[in-house]
């Protein structure tokens, strides 16, 4: 299959799944011999703009609608394929597209279409308040987006407007999800299901699995009360088992306090990706105790890619990853006992190179690389054919 595409993603300050997920996916399409090109722009420049430009901005931005009206004029693209437009490219760039014709599609890889914080995450409680309402107004009051009613109301007032013109029904022809859960969640809000494909985050790592691990567990992602960190810490506080943490976030002081008081748990900070994938296979399994509907859990894929269990939150997109038993366990992250729990049920489970060969087959079976450029490959071709 020929085809000419270009990928657009608006990188976070802090690098975090989605953007990961983004290079290699670039990168993948690119060895499969796809003429691509990649269109990525940071935040940085955030903090030093004028609030009410950038919250008009958000809304439409009229230079990056030109910048891609011009760019498809030199380049010819069959494809945009979008990560993430928020908040510097806006949704003005599928109306470039629609506008030469050329096909779009858009990876949604968090809940911003339907949640203005993204997350259906605030104070400490999964929320869905915003979901299935043209005009998201429950977040204003909530201050859901950097805790500020003004930056919140910007972006109400981008899904507002945007709902009521029905951009993401008539001018994206189809929005790959990275779960069933996430694909569920747009349906409810009243997406299109012809439109919408489900394809899983894949893994490449240059790391071997390993089947005998050392003795110690892991969690690797941002340092936050949404992923459950102090849930994380506390409990390993007291079942004394020891414990890394690999990555960066707000509760980083929480997480070096901790380590510092506690010489079972190590505090890593933000490491490498390839000796973060050395630290992950030789774990004797990584925890992934997030609070919120996760929409995939990158982590919990790189730790089957190193044959490594999960032992993960029962909700969102993490359930859908583990089988207890098979490849790790599930727990409720809200009742007091539910991690300490499913660690002594992994413990008790008797047959850890069973279980960690489990974690390896399911990474075979559905995060590799190979699987996931045939499956972009068939998202592309159907969006061309309709």
């Amino acid at each position: 299959m020929s085809v000419k595409v270009l990928m657009i993603h608006n990188r976070y300050k802090i690098t975090g799944g989605e953007d990961v997920s983004t290079n290699v996916e670039a990168e993948m399409l690119k060895a499969g011999g796809i003429d691509i090109d990649t269109w990525i722009i940071t935040n940085d420049s955030i903090e030093d703009e004028n609030k009410i430009d950038l919250a008009i901005n958000t809304i439409w931005s009229r230079k990056y609608h030109q910048l891609l009206l011009d760019k498809i004029k030199e380049n010819k693209y069959d494809i945009i394929h979008v990560q993430n437009f928020f908040p510097l490219f806006s949704p003005s760039i599928f109306y470039a597209a629609k506008k030469t014709g050329t096909k779009i599609i858009m990876t949604i890889r968090n809940y911003r279409l339907i949640c203005p914080n993204g997350l259906m995450y605030i104070n400490g409680e999964i929320c869905r308040d915003c979901v299935g309402k043209t005009i998201p107004y429950p977040a204003i009051m909530k201050k859901c987006y950097r805790g500020s009613v003004g930056a919140t109301t910007a972006i109400v007032g981008m899904l507002g407007i945007h709902n009521i013109l029905n951009t993401w029904g008539n001018k994206v022809d189809g929005y790959i999800c990275i779960s069933e859960f996430v694909k569920q969640q747009l349906i409810k809000s009243g997406f299109d299901s012809d439109k919408l494909y489900v394809k899983y985050n894949f893994v490449a790592s240059s790391v071997p699995p390993e089947f005998t691990p050392e003795d110690y567990y892991i969690f690797v992602g941002r340092t936050s009360d949404q992923k459950g960190l102090p849930l994380l810490l506390k409990t390993f506080e007291e079942n004394k088992k020891k414990l890394m943490i690999v990555g960066d976030g707000p509760l980083n002081e929480m997480a070096d306090s901790f380590a510092r008081r506690n010489a079972n748990i190590t505090f890593a900070g933000e490491l490498p990706l390839e000796e973060t994938y050395k630290r992950i296979a030789k774990a004797k399994a990584l925890i992934a105790p997030s609070q919120s509907d996760e929409p995939f859990g990158r982590t919990i894929a790189e730790a089957f890619a190193h044959g490594t269990p999960v032992i993960g939150s029962a909700l969102g997109g993490i359930s859908e990853l583990i089988q207890n038993d098979v490849n790790g366990f599930l727990f409720d992250p809200y009742q007091a006992t539910g991690l300490q729990s499913a660690i002594t049920k992994f413990e008790n489970f008797g047959n850890a190179e069973l279980m960690r060969r489990g974690a390896f087959n399911s990474y075979q079976e559905k995060f590799t690389s190979n699987m996931n450029y045939d499956s972009v490959m068939e998202i592309y071709n159907k969006v061309l054919t309709s």
